[in-house]
């Protein structure tokens, strides 16, 4: 058996790999600029800004989400699942870590989307895509709970449901992790129960199916890690992913099964062991991983202020057909996720957490 050399603490592959997911979901969500209600309105895929270029990103965007899942997967097994089956890292420390992580954002973006839908349908009778923003669906997002199967449609600031779906997934794994050696078997069962409900259940089953394929990536990862040196696991898993990839690519159909089981899983695999055999690849682009959060909640309200200026300056909504509107967008909403998330995220983070520890 080799021995391991010691895991980094943190992987800055993955945190590029995370920042340019959620960046990848803003041309998947670009079609919304087309939308009359909760319908697109004489929407052509092909004339959307610089679309040569980045046309799977708007045909296949909206699988980043499930990218998201499989990272956080990977990323909570890495981390967590030793200290919560050792009873190092207590339910209490672990809920207050993720509250104070996720929920100050989103309750600040659920209230900007709530003011800009409102102004939004002042103008033009309809909200700006997603229609079910009443009390009842208000609440279950103040809740965070708007994807637990209680909701009646798409609301407020819709892309928080994968946030959503995640807080049910971290419960899973805390008790999971606490049953200790029967976690991996949990974990398969998880994923098969996910494969079952998706894609009728898409919320819920894609959100199971890949972050507990997360988790098993981990598993195997670090198992073979501890039986090759860093140096063959990197060319290992590299190779694994180009294979997997280069299967898409001659496919001639693209399989979201596929890319979430097998490409998903092995491109993780492949950037960890990078992370793993040289630690500070990649940290110039830490701050992609840093932003990616407030990108992904930032980007729908930006979206509507877009919409409202545009309308107001007498635009036609074809303007979104146009490559500056697109860098326009991109150069206002990267510096501000980065001012949220040094300027909200992180102080909001560091008081509730702090406010837990001397909290009996």
């Amino acid at each position: 058996m080799i021995n391991p050399t010691p895991p980094p603490t943190r992987l800055y592959t993955l945190d590029a790999l995370r920042g340019i997911a959620a960046l990848c979901v803003v041309f998947w969500h670009w079609q919304h600029f087309f939308y009359v209600g909760d319908n697109p309105a004489g929407y052509v895929i092909s004339n959307q800004p610089f679309f040569q270029l980045f046309a799977p990103l708007y045909h296949y965007g909206g699988l980043a989400v499930q990218l998201f899942f499989s990272i956080s997967g990977f990323v909570f097994f890495w981390l967590f699942s030793t200290g919560i089956e050792r009873r190092t890292i207590s339910a209490r420390r672990f809920a207050v870590d993720r509250f104070s992580r996720l929920y100050p954002l989103h309750i600040a973006t659920f209230v900007l989307v709530a003011t800009l839908q409102w102004i939004y349908v002042a103008v033009h009778s309809t909200y700006f895509v997603y229609q079910a923003n009443d009390g009842y669906h208000a609440l279950l997002n103040i809740l965070l709970i708007p994807a637990w199967g209680f909701e009646k449609g798409w609301s407020f600031n819709a892309p928080i449901w994968s946030v959503s779906v995640e807080m049910l997934l971290y419960l899973s794994f805390f008790l999971m992790c606490l049953i200790g050696r029967f976690k991996y078997p949990l974990t398969i069962a998880a994923c098969a129960l996910g494969w079952y409900l998706y894609p009728e259940q898409y919320k819920l089953g894609s959100g199971v199916l890949c972050f507990y394929i997360g988790g098993i990536t981990y598993g195997v990862f670090d198992a073979a890690r501890r039986q090759m040196s860093s140096g063959n696991a990197c060319v290992t898993m590299t190779l694994l992913c180009l294979a997997t990839w280069v299967y898409i690519a001659t496919s001639g159909e693209v399989n979201a099964n596929a890319v979430m089981c097998l490409c998903f899983p092995t491109t993780i695999a492949a950037l960890a062991a990078m992370g793993h055999h040289w630690p500070n690849v990649l940290r110039s682009s830490a701050v992609l991983g840093d932003i990616s959060y407030s990108s992904y909640l930032i980007h729908f309200p930006l979206q509507i202020v877009f919409a409202l200026i545009t309308d107001g300056l007498g635009f036609e909504r074809s303007v979104f057909y146009q490559g500056w509107t697109m860098t326009a967008f991109f150069v206002v909403l990267i510096p501000l996720s980065l001012l949220c998330h040094r300027h909200l995220e992180r102080p909001a983070q560091r008081y509730l957490r702090s406010l837990g520890r001397h909290t009996i």
